[in-house]
């Protein structure tokens, strides 16, 4: 079993380099670059721009609105003695590593290649550092029966401008460094992470601290990206759209033709002079352009096709897609046309309860950062406890969120409540809230003279 960093750092780029093809291919059919339709080995660029077109990133649009529904939004800390200085010590990490940020890339990462990674350290001045890391250039091997829990950890990154590899690796109670240079014996950049150790080399002595390494990995339950089990959907989508595309191309003109009037004739091959008639030029097709046809000679047209059955292929290929990742319509076909009122409020519930389903896995791992964070710093938690606060995934337009509050008035909860469940404020923006009531208050106390009248919680959506 394997127990130092130079024991660990091949084994961990062997992975992290059997991984790259998978992680790749997961990104690919997230940012509009999945394979193309019909490929070919011995296909022309010509065609191969052709095939670009059609491709549509349904795939990206999926991860960012399930994505949208799961907002970190600040932390909640269990009322202790001691529960005021840990919820401070939250905050001032949360702002100044941006972890709405952080958190929003690391489980983007997780919905697209599914796996994301966040890891705690420490900066030149003592203060915690909460950074997402990219799949890419980093893996984890967890523990099984807490799989946020990281066993051992390995990163790599080159520096173009040096031309340097770095790598850290992570095991307990320490974290390693090594380097080497970018390029082979033979000038040629390595492509690979490990394969043996490649040229690594230890970099400076260990930094130690204690347990386990500060990583924490959000790996979906069923080890599948949100659209991984649709790829074949995708694919048939493409492919599809690409058939409609040559429909278009080749039919879409009219097309025109000489041919023999109701008396006859012919197109003579020779001008008065002898020469050979160039028809293609004679009868080139120009603005304003006017031609001399001989007699007898009249010109066929074709029809025009019809593409609108094409477009409502386009439609139906939403549909089917929204259908199976439980994802609105609306998020593929903005005007919604085709879906009725029931329809679209039960692809709402299906696509809140994913996000709710994912919202229920990733709080462990979110809390275990801030936890080791705290530890960084050190701040003792005590028995106080740590739970992220994730703003309500069924509430994401201002619409849908004023409307609530506005029942949730009616029915007689509390003012704060409803500005922290139901309108996803953070505890700052609560605040500056409630000292913006009271500002109101006052001044209308000082210019009526009077006791100041309740102001609305909340404004009703019209």
């Amino acid at each position: 079993m394997p127990t130092t960093p130079e024991e660990w750092l091949p084994i961990l780029a062997n992975k992290l380099d059997e991984r790259a093809p998978v992680t790749k291919r997961l990104r690919s059919y997230c940012d509009g670059n999945a394979p193309l339709p019909e490929m070919g080995k011995n296909l022309k660029a010509a065609w191969q721009a052709f095939q670009r077109k059609a491709r549509v990133n349904y795939g990206g649009l999926a991860v960012r609105a399930l994505k949208n529904r799961i907002r970190p939004r600040g932390v909640l800390v269990g009322d202790d003695t001691e529960a005021k200085d840990v919820e401070l010590a939250c905050r001032r990490i949360w702002r100044d590593n941006r972890l709405t940020s952080q958190f929003g890339l690391a489980i983007r990462d997780r919905l697209e290649a599914r796996v994301g990674y966040l890891v705690a350290g420490r900066d030149s001045d003592g203060r915690a550092v909460v950074t997402r890391e990219k799949p890419e250039l980093f893996i984890a091997l967890t523990d099984p029966l807490r799989p946020w829990k990281a066993l051992v950890a390995l990163k790599v990154w080159r520096d173009e401008i040096l031309g340097v590899d770095f790598a850290y690796v992570w095991v307990t109670d320490g974290r390693q460094k090594f380097v080497r240079k970018s390029k082979d014996s033979n000038g040629l950049l390595h492509k690979r992470a490990g394969g043996d150790m490649a040229g690594w080399e230890l970099a400076g002595e260990p930094e130690p601290y204690e347990g386990d390494p500060p990583v924490i990995v959000l790996e979906r339950p069923d080890g599948q990206a949100l659209v991984e089990p649709h790829f074949d959907v995708i694919d048939g989508i493409n492919l599809g759209k690409l058939q409609r595309l040559v429909i278009t191309a080749m039919q879409a003109f009219r097309q025109r033709a000489l041919k023999a009037g109701k008396d006859g004739g012919e197109l003579p091959e020779k001008d008065e002079d002898g020469n050979d008639i160039d028809y293609s030029k004679v009868f080139e097709p120009a603005p304003g352009a006017l031609w001399d046809l001989p007699a007898g000679i009249d010109i066929w047209e074709s029809q025009s096709t019809d593409i609108r059955p094409l477009l409502d292929g386009e439609k139906a290929d939403a549909r089917t897609f929204a259908a199976v990742t439980s994802t609105n319509v609306s998020v593929f076909v903005p005007e919604g046309e085709n879906q009725s009122a029931e329809g679209a409020i039960n692809a709402k519930e299906g696509h809140v309860s994913l996000a709710e389903d994912e919202i229920a896995d990733l709080a462990p791992g979110l809390a275990v950062a801030l936890v080791h964070a705290l530890r960084i710093e050190q701040v003792e938690l005590g028995t106080a406890t740590i739970e992220i606060d994730f703003a309500p995934p069924a509430l994401i337009s201002l619409t849908e969120k004023y409307a609530a509050a506005a029942q949730a008035k009616a029915a007689g909860l509390p003012r704060r409540t409803i500005m922290r469940d139901t309108l996803g404020m953070s505890p700052e923006a609560i605040q500056q809230a409630e000292a913006d009531m009271a500002d109101e208050q006052l001044a209308a106390f000082t210019l009526t003279g009077g006791v100041p009248t309740e102001q609305p919680v909340v404004p009703v959506a019209v």
